[in-house]
């Protein structure tokens, strides 16, 4: 007989379909165990990656403590640096001021000295003799130190040489030029000792000026004393606002240097914020990528086996998503994207236990089909068929069989959309195959007859094939109905 196929639906007993219900709990239990271990794992990671964390974020801690006690020893220097310019500057300035004061005095006492030069071989030798030793004095004064008393010293001494050339006359002065000479000195007093360091050869041209008026008033020199006065109020004038305008210069250098120094406390603060903020973005990152792919390494070797396993039931689809998934992990890790990675990771964990549980499911029914075609090589080898090979391919197991008589019987078993086992045979070689094209039907009463014995033989595994079916086949008496017919396909 050759032509269309023959089928038959398989009825499994109670024995085997309890063997397949055990199965089916020991996979689901299998799948527990299996997922239940993957979750330990994945805690296990977590708990170390969070020992990690603490640990780093410790450090990070210290680290943090050491760059606040670094910047602060950078803070102090800074305000060690500018406190050594500033003395610096004072030091340049009362430098410059001693040596005004210096070159001043030395000119007051060459004039003294002169005067001096005048009065000898006129006065008492004894008194020119006390003058040179007082001028000597000042003089070693000038060399050594400088001091601020040195000036009215070396007008004290003037007056003296002045009063000894006049022959010890009386010097007297009107109370108003006194007063007047009172007041140039109280606001010399009120300019205060910074005039000096500011502007030190305006304060000692005051202080000359005020000397002269000294000695005026003690030579009764009215109209060179209203001459020095003039004199001295404007160089007064002149000091009092030269020393405010090098206040202000000073008080403006000292903003401006704090100003700098804020502006630099400001930029490196700046600055270790971002170093933070991009330390613990890195860290986060790193963070992420060590959790996608620890997880990552839970699941990827049965992710890679669920799709190998897929390949062989010929489930193209499912191995497909899961090479995709794989993929995606894998790519986002060597780009070093942590949010995609763990995305892609979390995908892939939930697509995993259903595609395991899908593999069951053909697992079950390979093993179903294996187990029904151990069956049926047995019942055909005892109805006189001979093995003649076999292959499985995808969720069917095709399985060849001879007769003596050299027909064949191509054997085919699947499941059908509710799971059920189905047998189909193409039958190649056998002779009584009848065609009755008047009524369309088709007629193969020994091959059918073969078969069935074949179908009874396979009782004693638990195996009940229903009636054979294929197209043109007559109906029996009274007709059959759809359930009573083996054809599913």
């Amino acid at each position: 007989m050759s032509g269309s196929p023959m089928y038959s639906a398989v009825a499994v007993g109670g024995a085997v379909r309890a063997a397949q219900e055990a199965r089916r709990r020991a996979q689901l239990a299998e799948r527990r165990r299996r997922e239940q271990a993957r979750a330990r794992e994945r805690a296990r990671l977590a708990a170390e990656r969070a020992a990690k964390r603490a640990a780093e974020r410790a450090a990070r801690e210290r680290r943090d403590q050491e760059r606040i006690a670094q910047a602060q020893q950078r803070a102090r220097q800074r305000a060690q640096v500018i406190d050594r310019n500033r003395a610096a500057e004072r030091d340049e300035r009362i430098a410059a001021f001693e040596e005004q004061r210096r070159a001043a005095a030395t000119q007051s006492l060459r004039e003294v000295a002169g005067l001096i030069t005048e009065v000898r071989g006129q006065a008492d030798p004894d008194a020119v003799f006390d003058l040179d030793s007082r001028l000597a004095s000042l003089r070693t004064r000038i060399l050594l130190s400088p001091d601020a008393a040195l000036g009215a010293a070396v007008e004290e001494l003037r007056g003296r040489v002045v009063a000894l050339r006049r022959s010890g006359s009386a010097a007297g002065t009107g109370a108003d030029r006194e007063q007047q000479l009172a007041a140039v000195e109280r606001r010399l007093t009120a300019i205060g000792h910074a005039g000096g360091e500011l502007d030190g050869p305006g304060r000692d041209r005051c202080t000359e000026l005020i000397g002269r008026l000294h000695t005026c008033l003690t030579e009764r020199q009215e109209l060179r004393f209203d001459a020095l006065l003039g004199s001295a109020e404007h160089e007064l004038a002149r000091h009092a606002a030269a020393v405010a305008r090098a206040e202000e210069q000073l008080a403006a250098a000292r903003r401006a240097e704090a100003e700098r120094a804020e502006l630099a406390e400001q930029a490196e603060l700046a600055a270790e914020l971002e170093r933070q903020r991009a330390e613990t973005a890195a860290e986060q990152l790193a963070d992420q990528l060590a959790e996608a792919q620890g997880r990552f390494e839970v699941v990827a070797q049965g992710a890679r086996d669920a799709a190998q396993d897929a390949e062989d039931f010929a489930e193209t689809a499912l191995r497909e998503q899961l090479l995709a998934a794989l993929e995606r992990v894998s790519t986002a890790l060597a780009a070093g994207r942590g949010e995609p990675a763990l995305a892609a990771v979390a995908e892939l964990e939930r697509l995993l236990p259903a595609a395991e549980e899908r593999l069951d499911e053909l697992l079950a029914a390979h093993e179903q089909r294996a187990e029904l075609a151990q069956a049926l090589k047995e019942a055909m080898a005892a109805a006189g068929l001979g093995f003649a090979g076999g292959e499985d391919v995808g969720q069917e197991i095709v399985l060849l069989f001879e007769r003596a008589n050299g027909a064949t019987y191509e054997t085919t078993l699947r499941n059908d959309e509710s799971g059920s086992p189905v047998l189909s045979y193409v039958v190649e070689g056998e002779s009584d195959r009848r065609i009755r094209p008047e009524r369309g039907e088709i007629t193969c009463d020994r091959t059918e007859a073969l078969l069935d014995h074949v179908h009874e033989l396979m009782a004693v595994d638990d195996y009940h094939p229903g009636e054979l079916d294929w197209d043109g086949k007559p109906p029996r008496a009274g007709g059959r109905s759809p359930e009573q017919r083996g054809r599913t396909a």
